[in-house]
Formats: C-alpha cells, sequence, structure tokens
C-alpha cells in the first residue's frame, strides 16, 4: 500500500494505491469555502482547517482545508456532505462515493424549481445575482410550436424564449435567485436549516472578516455600520464562524439537514456534529413517526 499527497494553489490531492486499486481525493480550493463541514463529519478526524493571511486591504480571507492522507478511507462522506461540491472521490479514476454506495451516509437534497416558460423577456437577473455563479440563462427564437403552445397556455408570446440552467451539483441552496426573481418563478428549499445571531455588543470595533469570507451575500452592513445577517439568504454553512476573531460574538444552530434516506449510526454521529444532540433526536422521532405511519398503512 502506498499513500501520497500533492497540493498547489487550485488543488490539494491525495491517494491511495492498493494492489490493482487506485483511491483519489482531490479538493477544488476555487470551490472550497472554508465552511468546515467536512471537518464535522469526518468519523477519521482527517480533516483540519488551515487559516490563511488576510489579502490585499485587510480583506479576510477563508481558510483552507487540510487532509491527513494517512487517516482518510476514502469513503467520500466529506464529498457528499459538501455543501459547494468541493471535494470528489474517485475509484480507479471513476468517481465514486462508497458511503452512499454502502447505504451509511445519505446525499444533501438541493432542491430548486424554476418555471422559465413565464420568464419576463430579457430577464437574467437570476444568474446576475446567484452568489456561486451556478446558473445561466440564455435566449432562443421562438418557434411556431412554441407560439402555439404559449398562446393554448394563455402565455405571453414574445420573440424569445428564455432558458434557464442550474448546475444543481454546485449549487449550495441559498434562495438569493428566488428572493431576486422580479416574476417570483423560482423556489428553492434549502439543505440546512437553522439560525445565525451575531452579538453586535461582542464585535470588535470595525471588524468586517465574516462579512468579506460570506459565500451566499447573507452578511451585510446596517445603517449603524454593524454586520447583520440576512436569514432569507443565509445556508448556515459557518465559514463566518472560522474567521471571526472573537468566535463568542456569533452563535450558530444548525436545526435539520435535508437528505434522502439512510439507516446508519454512522450518519447519526454525523448529524448530532452538525446540529446538536437535539437535533439528532428531533431526526430520530421523526423516523419513529413515520414507521408507525407506515406500520399503521401496512395494516
Amino acid at each position: 500500500m502506498k499513500r501520497y499527497k500533492q497540493e498547489d494553489k487550485d488543488k490539494l490531492k491525495i491517494g491511495e494505491v492498493f494492489y490493482a486499486r487506485q483511491f483519489d481525493l482531490i479538493v477544488d480550493k476555487n470551490r472550497c469555502k472554508g465552511c468546515s463541514v467536512c471537518k464535522l463529519v469526518c468519523p477519521r478526524e482527517a480533516i483540519t482547517l488551515k487559516s490563511v493571511p488576510k489579502g490585499a486591504g485587510g480583506k479576510a480571507e477563508a481558510p483552507t482545508i487540510d487532509i491527513d492522507e494517512n487517516k482518510c478511507d476514502f469513503h467520500a462522506i466529506c464529498a457528499v456532505a459538501c455543501p459547494f461540491s468541493a471535494i470528489k472521490v474517485s475509484v480507479n479514476n471513476h468517481e465514486k462515493a462508497p458511503a452512499v454506495e454502502k447505504e451509511v451516509f445519505p446525499v444533501l437534497l438541493r432542491d430548486i424549481e424554476i418555471d422559465s416558460s413565464r420568464c419576463e423577456p430579457d430577464c437574467k437577473k437570476c444568474e446576475e445575482k446567484c452568489p456561486l455563479g451556478v446558473i445561466s440563462v440564455k435566449f432562443e427564437s421562438l418557434t411556431p410550436e412554441d407560439i402555439e403552445k404559449r398562446m393554448k397556455a394563455g402565455l405571453p408570446v414574445n420573440n424569445r424564449k428564455t432558458i434557464v440552467n442550474v448546475n444543481k451539483e454546485l449549487c449550495a441552496t441559498c434562495p438569493v435567485c428566488q428572493v431576486e426573481c422580479p416574476a417570483k418563478l423560482i423556489r428553492v428549499t434549502k439543505a440546512f436549516d437553522g439560525a445565525l445571531r451575531i452579538k453586535q455588543e461582542l464585535c470588535p470595533a470595525g471588524c468586517r472578516d465574516c462579512l468579506d469570507v460570506c459565500p451566499v451575500d447573507a452578511l451585510y452592513l446596517g445603517q449603524d455600520g454593524k454586520v447583520s445577517v440576512n436569514d432569507m439568504y443565509c445556508i448556515y454553512c459557518g465559514a463566518c464562524l472560522n474567521v471571526c476573531p472573537k468566535p463568542e460574538a456569533l452563535e450558530l444552530n444548525r436545526m435539520s439537514v435535508r437528505h434522502t434516506d439512510v439507516k446508519s449510526g454512522a450518519w447519526n454521529k454525523a448529524l448530532e456534529r452538525l446540529t446538536s444532540t437535539s437535533g439528532l433526536e428531533r431526526e430520530l422521532r421523526a423516523k419513529r413517526t413515520d414507521k408507525a405511519r407506515e406500520a399503521i398503512g401496512n395494516l
């Protein structure tokens, strides 16, 4: 067995060669936002965060993750939990998530629905406002068939139709596009639910570090010059916590995680670290209720 580690400014790569199988884990540093979700869910405690010096003008930079290649088991738990899809695991050059395939870990639900048939003419607001750049909008000329369908549906007939594409794999389910859509044609359901509280009285004077690293524009400066949070945008990733010079000034409570079905104690432990004991208890109660309903239905 041979293990290795490679790193440059754009990626971190670790791997293992074991007989005829090669395991690789790659972190895309351009996608990684330093949120530490991967660190919380890793059962091997193989992931740590490395602080990064402030950039030009004293702007805070998100920390980067480091992975101990001797602890990693390449089960891809970190990859499937990452809100920003910054981690990939492959076996013999084929992308895989063994933890999901073995049904010991779920996949985050990334729900976003867009009714582009009713988009306003030439509107690209969702593309312009998406903080992660995962939405693209293009326009195509209407065909006679398109015109007929729109007329039958009672839709306005314009010269062009709007086609909205969303890279759901990279979408972190912040509802910025939903809020900014003029026609309210977008519905986003967050993968993480919770609350972020800023204790402004504890914030160091003039500090903007959390604002600098927020990946989804959920933090903003109020008229009083203090940082405030827009809970509508916040995805509760925790990136702000990792740069705050006074961690007690920020209070993050993840209350639930939307995910596919799973029956695993490994996920229960990860959920407790992501949320809390009460968060785990809520999910277990919900599962028991679902089982009871299923049993009654079978009877």
